[in-house]
């Protein structure tokens, strides 16, 4: 009858519940085949250079936001970095004294005025998308620890975080509170295992006239606290130069025979007495994960001492033979020699070496650290 639709056979409706069946059956195996895929994709990144992943970033929004949102991601990623030997590398801060390359810096690796053989060259890379500081512009005012480094911005007195694999800047969530141009803070940057936290050390200042120094722990409320000492000779180190290594900050002066250091963890001052007035070895101490200091009279690759941190003694070091060997550390040259008059520092980094490095007169290693490629975003460490 016109009008009416006629009812479904029962064969009708057995073929359109097997239909329905199929397409059920089909979304579910897709939905395994896509999360096995996505499975994949996240197994397999976590083994990729730092330097390729962050080109892989543009593939998709989703390899987007795996890369720089997914705290898991980034977390294994730097895990396994540190399995992998080429992602592990040296980082040199280097104070320049010329703006070009002379001659005789080429000639020196011939080192034909003492008529002896010419050394290996060491090439050190710098670092990609920042080179050079200056202090009247943006400049280095940290040490380095993990591949990160603080900047300082004296126009506007702001502090800056920086990333050494990615290239990432990010400012730090406070003012340093310095009025003028060509006032240089000094910030002082450790990494606190138990908690995973980045903490920050500043200003030495006297609170109740006691010495003390202010803290804070980045990604947390971002307020400074006081730390005090009873005894001001701990604190009197603070200006020279500073190693990070295992959790632990250290200053070293060579004029007195004592080295200051702060536990990130504990929080706390202490001191240390080398068998002599000594300096801190910063590749070795860097190589080999341990503070290592040298007699501050003598070349570094000789009479070599390690702190015992279990222990809480100075013992000889048993080095590496190929630290009697010696290499002559090069610079890409053609970088070098763009850069402007006024702009005293760079970041370079190299390959691990345990041979000793000679500089060139015209530019000198300020401060070494050790870092594996780390691609954790600034977010995660300064947004509380």
């Amino acid at each position: 009858m016109e009008g009416k639709k006629r009812p479904p056979s029962s064969l009708e409706d057995t073929q359109s519940n097997r239909k329905r069946c199929r397409i059920s059956t089909t979304t579910k195996e897709d939905a395994v085949a896509h999360g096995f895929v996505d499975d994949m994709v996240f197994e397999i990144l976590t083994w990729v250079a730092a330097k390729s992943l962050m080109r892989f970033k543009c593939v998709s929004k989703a390899w987007n936001s795996l890369i720089l949102h997914d705290f898991n991601f980034v977390k294994l990623h730097i895990a396994r970095s540190r399995d992998r030997p080429l992602a592990t590398r040296l980082l040199y801060e280097i104070g320049l004294k010329t703006p070009h390359i002379p001659q005789h810096y080429l000639n020196a690796t011939r080192r034909v005025t003492y008529n002896q053989s010419p050394l290996e060259l060491f090439p050190l890379q710098l670092v990609g998308s920042r080179n050079y500081f200056d202090y009247g512009k943006i400049f280095i005012c940290s040490n380095h620890c993990n591949g990160l480094v603080c900047l300082y911005n004296g126009k506007d007195s702001q502090g800056f975080l920086y990333n050494i694999t990615t290239g990432e800047i990010k400012a730090l969530p406070f003012s340093l509170g310095y009025t003028r141009t060509w006032d240089r803070p000094e910030l002082y940057l450790g990494y606190d295992p138990a908690t995973e936290r980045y903490k920050l050390l500043r200003d030495r200042i006297y609170y109740k006239k006691r010495p003390c120094i202010k803290i804070l722990t980045l990604g947390t409320n971002n307020s400074w606290r006081r730390i005090c000492e009873n005894s001001p000779g701990k604190l009197n180190n603070l200006s020279s130069g500073r190693t990070f290594v295992n959790g632990v900050l250290y200053w070293a002066n060579p004029k007195f025979n004592s080295i200051t250091y702060f536990n990130l963890t504990e929080e706390k001052f202490g001191t240390l007495s080398p068998p002599e007035r000594s300096r801190v070895s910063e590749i070795q101490s860097a190589l080999w994960g341990k503070l290592i200091v040298y007699p501050r009279d003598q070349p570094e690759n000789c009479n070599l001492v390690v702190y015992d941190e279990v222990n809480k003694v100075f013992t000889k070091f048993d080095s590496d033979p190929d630290l009697m060997k010696e290499k002559f550390v090069v610079l890409e040259a053609e970088n070098i020699e763009k850069r402007r008059e006024n702009e005293k520092y760079i970041l370079a980094t190299s390959s691990l070496t345990s041979t000793y490095l000679v500089f060139a007169y015209h530019f000198w290693p300020r401060y070494v650290s050790r870092f594996d490629e780390n691609i954790i975003p600034l977010s995660f460490i300064i947004d509380v």
